[in-house]
């Protein structure tokens, strides 16, 4: 401010010495004031020029105010340029956290436009971003119930529950939030998972109450006829038939709180190097005395003398279901092969029968807790139905996994793949 007040100082003094000297001291006063005032009016044009487009135009040079206020502006510039930064590294980092989401998230304006999505709305709901910016969503997935979602007006977050555009055997979970003041939030969460496992809590307590009930029903009506009758010929009827239900109900049991062991991890994994091929050899001599074994043909071929780190009573119980199933469930005289071989440094034990085959239609739920393909024909081998879930969760404990294959009148194969644990 005193630049301002020195320099027009020292501008009238001069004009007004000139005067003085030439006799017109009031012209020359006017005339340097005027000069001035349009040198002055030039500097804040100059600055307004500036303040419009600062990147092609320099700041005004004046001592003064003008200056100071030029200072002010580039202080302000560099805050904002600051604060600018920080918001865009903010809002990269959210895109980028929201981007890996599973669930899809969809930002929409106030009539539902898409103002921006991730990565996973592509893939669920087909909404691209930033091809499908400023598109309505309803017309983007036209599914009814989806739209009687958007319809709705309410401020708690409303949610229904369809199938995804982008693939029908995929179930979504469809969530609308409104914030700020009139936008909307999208939410579609795969839920596809979930309602399956619920699907099987459902089925395991209805098969678990199934299976203990025909035991329990027979028990239970003997012991009412044998306390009221003293025949010995029901007496001897009845004991073996009592005695045989008991003991599906005890191996059920068992194998209940084996499958729990496995899943909670309750039980501790013991790694140790385990001869594979006398484990095979054993198995396969102790499946030649079951009942079951009407003549079949169980050939062992053993095609490596590698071992394997495992836990041997896991593996065992594992093996031993594959190869007494295949025992059980083909026709007499079936051919079996156990095979125990290694290839690419990758492990794997294959059973395979030349029995009936299993459809294709069952094979994916195959290890499902107390499935079944033909119930009538398990319960008469006795089997649990657990079989197989032990199976899977004893090759899982061990970073393997069952692949079974079959065709219809040529038989199946169940190969355990133990992913390079060899000791």
């Amino acid at each position: 401010m005193q630049w301002d007040y020195w320099r027009l100082l020292t501008v009238l003094s001069l004009a007004g010495f000139v005067g003085l000297v030439f006799g017109h001291m009031m012209t020359f006063l006017f005339i340097a004031s005027l000069i001035y005032i349009f040198w002055l009016q030039g500097k804040w044009f100059q600055l307004k020029s500036w303040l419009d487009k600062p990147k092609k135009n320099r700041s005004p040079e004046a001592e003064g105010v003008i200056d100071d206020v030029c200072r002010q502006i580039e202080q302000m510039r560099a805050q904002n340029s600051s604060r600018k930064k920080k918001l865009t590294g903010y809002l990269k980092r959210f895109q980028s956290a929201t981007a890996a989401l599973p669930d899809a998230v969809v930002v929409m304006g106030e009539f539902g436009q898409v103002s921006w999505a991730n990565t996973s709305a592509t893939e669920l709901l087909g909404i691209s971003w930033p091809r499908d910016n400023g598109v309505r969503v309803n017309n983007l997935v036209r599914d009814p119930t989806f739209q009687s979602l958007l319809e709705m007006d309410a401020d708690a977050p409303a949610v229904v529950i369809s199938t995804s555009p982008m693939d029908d055997r995929i179930q979504l979970e469809f969530k609308v939030v409104r914030y700020a003041s009139k936008d909307r939030l999208l939410i579609a969460r795969d839920i596809t998972q979930t309602q399956k496992l619920q699907r099987m809590r459902r089925d395991f307590v209805a098969n678990v109450s199934h299976e203990l009930r025909t035991p329990l029903t027979v028990l239970r009506g003997y012991l009412e006829t044998l306390t009221t009758e003293s025949d010995p010929d029901l007496w001897r009827h009845a004991l073996p038939v009592m005695q045989q239900q008991s003991q599906r109900m005890h191996l059920m049991i068992k194998d209940l709180l084996a499958l729990s062991q496995l899943e909670t991890g309750d039980k501790p994994l013991l790694h140790r190097p385990t001869d594979i091929p006398r484990l095979l050899a054993a198995i396969v001599e102790d499946a030649k005395r079951l009942e079951h074994f009407n003549s079949h043909q169980i050939t062992l071929q053993i095609l490596s003398d590698k071992w394997l780190l495992a836990d041997v009573d896991e593996l065992r119980s594992a093996i031993s279901n594959l190869v007494f199933n295949a025992v059980k469930y083909t026709p007499e005289a079936c051919e079996i092969e156990v095979i125990w071989q290694v290839e690419q440094n990758v492990p794997s034990i294959s059973v395979i029968d030349h029995g009936d085959g299993i459809e294709a239609r069952h094979l994916e739920r195959l290890t499902e807790r107390f499935y079944r393909v033909d119930s009538g024909r398990s319960r008469e081998a006795g089997g649990t139905g657990l079989g197989l879930a032990i199976v899977k969760h004893v090759l899982q404990r061990h970073n393997a996994a069952l692949t079974i294959d079959s065709q219809i009148g040529q038989g199946s194969r169940f190969t355990c793949v133990f992913r390079k644990q060899i000791g």
